[in-house]
């Protein structure tokens, strides 16, 4: 829940600084996974080599959605920062590139930070 609030947060600031799209949307991905790779003890913890099924079993429903809801809302803001409508492919390249960001990189944030400071 913490992630969706600081995901809120930034959002707000990007459109206050209106900073453009590759930045704003860069400068959040970025920064947590170099979060999640600091606090990530093992190389398969940063980039969730395990089955998706064993991901969901460790991670859960509540902190799957809200992790998927803070990256949809970060790349819907970045959207919104520079508008543009899409075409077919360029709304097919973002769908594969938010599943992939989320599925290999994302997913398990929140676990690895609670671990991390408990």
């Amino acid at each position: 829940m913490i992630l969706l609030l600081l995901t809120v947060i930034y959002c707000v600031i990007t459109q206050m600084v209106n900073i453009t799209y590759l930045p704003a949307l860069g400068i959040y991905l970025i920064g947590l996974c170099a979060v999640k790779g600091v606090f990530s003890e093992t190389l398969t913890d940063v980039f969730n080599f395990k089955n998706t099924k064993e991901l969901y079993e460790i991670n859960g429903f509540k902190d799957s959605l809200m992790e998927l809801l803070s990256l949809l809302l970060v790349f819907i803001n970045s959207y919104l920062i520079d508008y543009e409508p899409f075409s077919l492919f360029e709304f097919m390249f973002l769908f594969i590139t938010i599943a992939l960001a989320y599925r290999y990189i994302f997913w398990g944030i929140t676990r690895t930070i609670r671990e991390r400071a408990s």
